[in-house]
C-alpha cells in the first residue's frame, strides 16, 4: 500500500514539474535596442557641452519609439558611459523629448535618475 502512495506522489510531482513554468527571472535582452539607440542618437546623447534635442520623427526618435528605454538605460555599463562619452542625462532628455519619459528612480548605468530630478529641481 505504501508503494502505491509513493508512486502516485512521484507521478504527481513529475507531472507538476513538467507543466510548471520555469520561474527563474533573468535579465531581459535589450542589448540590440541599446546599440540601435546608441548609433541613431549618437549626436543627441554624446557627452558634449550642449544638449541637442531630437526632432520628432527623425531616426533617433524612431529608435526610441521601438525600444524599452528603461531596459536600455539600465543596460549601459559604467565603462560604456565613460569611454564612449555617453551622457545618461542626455539619454533621459532624449527619451522625454521623443515622448517616452523614463520614470523616476530609473537606473541608468550607475546613476539613479531620482537624484537627477532633485538636482534639476534645485537648480530651477
Amino acid at each position: 500500500m505504501d508503494m502505491k502512495v509513493i508512486l502516485r506522489v512521484l507521478v504527481f510531482a513529475l507531472v507538476f514539474c513538467m507543466l510548471a513554468n520555469h520561474q527563474a527571472s533573468g535579465e531581459t535582452d535589450c542589448y540590440d535596442q541599446k546599440q540601435n539607440v546608441k548609433i541613431k542618437c549618437q549626436k543627441n546623447i554624446g557627452n558634449t557641452r550642449f544638449y541637442v534635442p531630437p526632432q520628432l520623427g527623425d531616426k533617433c526618435c524612431q529608435a526610441v519609439d521601438v525600444s524599452d528605454m528603461v531596459c536600455v538605460c539600465g543596460a549601459f555599463t559604467n565603462e560604456e558611459l565613460q569611454s564612449e562619452k555617453i551622457s545618461c542625462i542626455y539619454l533621459f532628455h532624449v527619451a522625454k523629448n521623443c515622448g517616452h519619459p523614463l520614470p523616476a528612480g530609473t537606473k541608468c548605468g550607475s546613476k539613479y535618475l531620482i537624484l537627477l530630478f532633485f538636482f534639476l529641481y534645485k537648480s530651477l
